[in-house]
């Protein structure tokens, strides 16, 4: 009974899993080769569609879920669960659906921590009067420069802004596993951050625009087969109504630590932790003025295309001004925005979103 009992436990060991680096992947699951991710003709929401077949391919089931890196057809990798095969001729159809992170991962623990170079990204859109620059030698994050950037226009009235956005992100990540069940989630994101905005206003305007200056990737981080990309959006917006031509400019550097935890089936978020400097130039103006100017990253990071994180941060300033008032105007600069995480991938059954609130503050005023 005894060898019987070792021999049994031996078995099971050996069908366990593939064992990658630190996470032990389910029996299911099929990590394709060089070969079979080079017979890839087309990717759609719903298939995969081989060129050919090979060994693999012919063992495939719909049992079987799909793990997949990086080519030019799968720019985001894939993790697909197999609905159906179908053959035509050498093509092979396979039919396929949404998987989780847990359907594919028996244990192990996931951990991410990186800091995001300007480096290590790429453009994928931007607007006219945006220039992929930094703000500063220094700066070894993703900034852009905006010079007579058009933020309003409505016939001979035009509001432009001139200055930077910068980011500098670090994300730390770790996902516990076991048993095919997410047990821990901690994301601590730090966002160093650079909002230095002067908006300019040849007359009154009101109302609100939030545009996206420009679009960026990240290349690809592969963890144990897994693939993260985080991607970054730069907008920029206001609010308010302002009576008459304005120029009025501030500068924010700011530290912001944001951390998120799930254990035992419940979230919670760590209190908010945020450093600031700042500056800005006296305000140019005659009318009175209710105006909010803003700008900030969001920063989805994504799990083989799924977004699974998602932070906003968005620095602004507040021009107040009453001609007949004393003082004749007040600067105030604050922040906000909202740090989430996405259960599409995970398979927790709802998201979590905690809100990013810097407190506002009045920083100048004048003349009295």
């Amino acid at each position: 009974m005894i060898m019987i009992i070792a021999t049994g436990c031996k078995r099971e060991e050996f069908i366990w899993g593939t064992r990658i680096g630190d996470l032990t992947y389910s029996e299911e699951v099929v990590l394709l080769a060089t070969e079979e991710i080079g017979l890839i003709s087309e990717v759609t929401a719903n298939q995969i569609v081989f060129s050919a077949s090979s060994a693999e391919i012919e063992k495939l089931t719909d049992l079987n879920i799909i793990v997949s890196g990086i080519t030019e057809r799968t720019p985001y990798g894939l993790l697909r669960k197999v609905t159906g095969i179908q053959s035509t001729g050498n093509t092979v159809t396979v039919s396929t659906t949404d998987a989780l992170l847990t359907d594919i991962i028996k244990e192990g623990n996931i951990h991410l921590k990186v800091k995001l170079l300007e480096k290590s990204f790429s453009l994928k859109s931007k607007m006219d009067g945006v220039l992929v620059t930094g703000p500063g030698k220094t700066f070894d994050g993703l900034a852009v420069t905006l010079e007579n950037f058009e933020l309003f226009r409505d016939g001979a009235r035009l509001v432009t802004l001139n200055g930077a956005i910068g980011i500098s992100p670090e994300i730390d990540l770790t996902i516990k596993i076991n048993g095919n069940k997410i047990n821990e989630i901690s994301v601590v994101t730090t966002l160093n951050k650079v909002d230095e905005l002067t908006v300019t206003s040849n007359g009154a305007f009101s109302g609100g625009q939030r545009l996206v200056a420009a679009e960026f990737i990240h290349s690809p981080i592969i963890i144990d087969s897994l693939v993260f990309i985080p991607e970054v959006k730069i907008y920029c917006g206001f609010n308010g109504i302002v009576s008459g031509a304005v120029i009025s400019g501030v500068r924010q550097d700011r530290a912001i630590t944001s951390g998120l935890n799930y254990k035992n089936s419940v979230w919670s978020a760590d209190p908010l932790i945020n450093s600031e400097s700042h500056d800005f130039s006296a305000p140019q103006i005659t009318e009175n003025s209710d105006l909010k100017i803003y700008s900030g990253p969001e920063i989805t990071l994504r799990l083989f295309g799924t977004p699974l994180q998602t932070i906003e941060a968005a620095g602004y300033y507040s021009l107040e001004a009453q001609k007949t008032g004393s003082p004749l105007w007040r600067l105030f600069i604050g922040g906000e925005g909202q740090n989430s995480v996405e259960s599409d991938i995970l398979g927790l059954g709802a998201d979590y979103s905690s809100t990013i609130t810097i407190q506002e503050s009045e920083i100048a005023n004048g003349p009295k």
